[in-house]
């Protein structure tokens, strides 16, 4: 299984040599083997990638992310054929009933608000709040028609990072950039999971947006947003600025550890696992199928 994240800050070039990712800067060229490679991450608008290359990644099931010029990933390549049987399972993904959808999603909700409860735990917050979100947990209703999970979002992000904070995509403050920027990158890696196994990204169960064509995408990465927010409150400092070895340190946690189905996995592999018993509880209507991070701490 592949597992190596490359991040490209200075190379002028990238191309391919053989069944290898060759990287060139100041003439000095390092080969790595696409086989090792699990994600590419090219933070340098200059660097030069060659057609042939990226028709091999697709090959590889390497997933390529292409950063603007304030160093924000924007761009992310996936193959439009990376599964063998890509009409067989789309078919089983359209049969999904709108009940089930609604059930699992209720879930992932609730595994996501004990996902987060673990991280205050860990933390050593207040036991008050940490009470609140086990009742936000467990009230978690059919398709959360009650909010819940926006409920228990703005408690836990309050008690992380201060009552003034306010949790934004578009904020330009310290907390909300790493945690836009780590969240994008988990995103991303999702996408590829998904894609390679043949679902459509954009027919999701909790999100339905129509301009979104990553619904699916997005409803399952909500139990894994706790690893990035965790990594956030113990490196990140307010008054910092987003370096480039925050954004390096941030990437590097899809290799940090995770417990999952009783055993200690990268939170790579544990997408993997996650996004397979997802499929399989789909398929087979049965909820308990789900294999999921017994919660958000991954050192």
């Amino acid at each position: 299984m592949s597992w190596r994240i490359i991040y490209i800050a200075e190379a002028e070039e990238m191309k391919l040599y053989l069944d290898n990712l060759k990287v060139i800067k100041d003439q000095q060229e390092i080969l790595i083997p696409l086989s090792d490679i699990h994600t590419i991450v090219v933070d340098n608008v200059r660097t030069v990638v060659s057609g042939r290359l990226m028709n091999k990644l697709t090959e590889y099931h390497i997933l390529l992310i292409f950063c603007d010029e304030l160093h924000n990933p924007n761009l992310f390549c996936l193959g439009l054929y990376s599964h063998y049987r890509v009409y067989g399972v789309l078919r089983k993904q359209l049969e999904w009933e709108d009940t089930l959808r609604e059930e699992m999603w209720a879930r992932i909700l609730q595994i996501k608000i004990d996902n987060q409860n673990s991280v205050l735990k860990y933390l050593k917050k207040d036991p008050e709040v940490i009470s609140r979100m086990n009742a936000l947990s467990r009230g978690v209703t059919f398709n959360d028609l009650t909010n819940r999970e926006g409920v228990a979002a703005s408690i836990y992000f309050k008690e992380l990072f201060g009552n003034n904070f306010t949790r934004t995509r578009n904020a330009i403050d310290t907390y909300n950039a790493a945690l836009n920027y780590g969240y994008i990158v988990l995103r991303s890696c999702f996408a590829r999971t998904i894609v390679s196994y043949g679902l459509h990204p954009a027919y999701g169960i909790g999100h339905r947006n129509q301009f979104n064509a990553f619904n699916l995408v997005d409803d399952c990465m909500e139990v894994f947003r706790p690893v990035i927010d965790l990594w956030v409150v113990l490196a990140v400092e307010e008054e910092d600025f987003l370096s480039r070895e925050t954004k390096q340190n941030l990437i590097g946690r899809l290799n940090a550890k995770i417990r999952i189905g009783g055993q200690n996995q990268t939170v790579l592999n544990a997408i993997d696992l996650y996004v397979q018993s997802f499929i399989k509880s789909m398929n087979e209507k049965d909820l308990s199928k789900l294999v999921y991070p017994e919660n958000g701490i991954a050192i």
